[in-house]
């Protein structure tokens, strides 16, 4: 069979044939001698490799597996690397970029944390995965590599990203996951363009309802121009950061009514917004701010 050219007796009648011959005491397997022969002769076929796998699994013989993939004795399938993963999963990783089994390659690369790797493959295959899918499973057992990997999604190829930013948000934010999301959407914002807007509000407004002190740091940096001030401003003043609610009202009645919260402002910032003011409403702010509380006075 190992030297027929046609290939004839290659067959999986062959095996079978093998397969149900007993082996004598102290021997190996006909089957297993019937494949060795195959392999010193040349390359086994998809089903000879699945078949000599399959007891060498069993035994845990890894070595042989490695050597065979060096010298690219097996055809690698899909199959083949299903058989092997339990064993070692490197193995299987080589079978399955042989056989271009693109999902199998990427289930790899995550169960291994290669997560740079999944976006170089797919930039070189063209193969566009569910990354959704991928980020979800991700984000429960690993949140700093599936953070690192969003990153890499949304940086793309050729500057198209490969996965939209608002299902990022949705994906880790579905899990509460609050810190990785804010360190990825600063990221992907910090070109402060207009159609990201609504974005930017949504980072602000996440942090200002759950981590105050993270969403003043933000506003602090001076970064994005393009969210719903008024509405900023309002969670602003939910949060007691008067301050930064001050600096995004707009309306007279919504500026009167958190200067009456002054002595949760640092004389400084109120020095700062009242320079901002037309003189007239300057003067009108300072007269409520007394009659609400004279210890406003030095202040003003």
């Amino acid at each position: 069979a190992a030297q027929c050219k046609s290939g004839i007796m290659r067959s999986p009648q062959t095996i079978e044939q093998f397969k149900s011959v007993q082996a004598p005491p102290g021997q190996s397997s006909p089957i297993l001698h019937y494949f060795s022969t195959l392999l010193e002769h040349g390359r086994l076929n998809a089903l000879e490799s699945v078949e000599l796998i399959k007891p060498v699994v069993q035994q845990q013989r890894r070595e042989l597996i490695e050597k065979w993939l060096k010298q690219d004795k097996l055809e690698c399938t899909e199959e083949l690397g299903d058989i092997v993963q339990p064993l070692e999963i490197s193995f299987a990783l080589s079978i399955y970029l042989r056989a271009s089994a693109h999902q199998k390659v990427i289930s790899c690369f995550v169960a291994q944390g290669q997560f740079d790797s999944i976006v170089a493959y797919a930039k070189k295959t063209g193969y566009q995965a569910d990354y959704g899918a991928l980020l979800q499973r991700m984000v429960a057992a690993n949140p700093e590599g599936a953070t690192n990997f969003a990153k890499s999604l949304l940086e793309g190829q050729n500057g198209m990203p490969l996965i939209d930013l608002n299902q990022v948000v949705k994906v880790f934010m579905e899990q509460n996951r609050l810190q990785e999301v804010t360190s990825i959407l600063l990221d992907a914002l910090k070109g402060n363009k207009p159609e990201q807007g609504q974005l930017q509000t949504q980072l602000l407004a996440m942090n200002l309802q759950q981590a105050p002190k993270v969403a003043e740091a933000i506003l602090q940096m001076n970064m994005f121009t393009h969210y719903d001030h008024q509405y900023i401003g309002q969670l602003c003043e939910k949060a007691g950061l008067m301050s930064w609610a001050l600096e995004h009202y707009q309306d007279k009645a919504d500026v009167k009514r958190a200067m009456l919260q002054a002595h949760l402002m640092t004389p400084e910032a109120l020095i700062r917004f009242f320079s901002r003011l037309p003189p007239d409403t300057a003067l009108e702010c300072m007269y409520d701010l007394m009659r609400h509380n004279r210890q406003n006075l030095n202040v003003v």
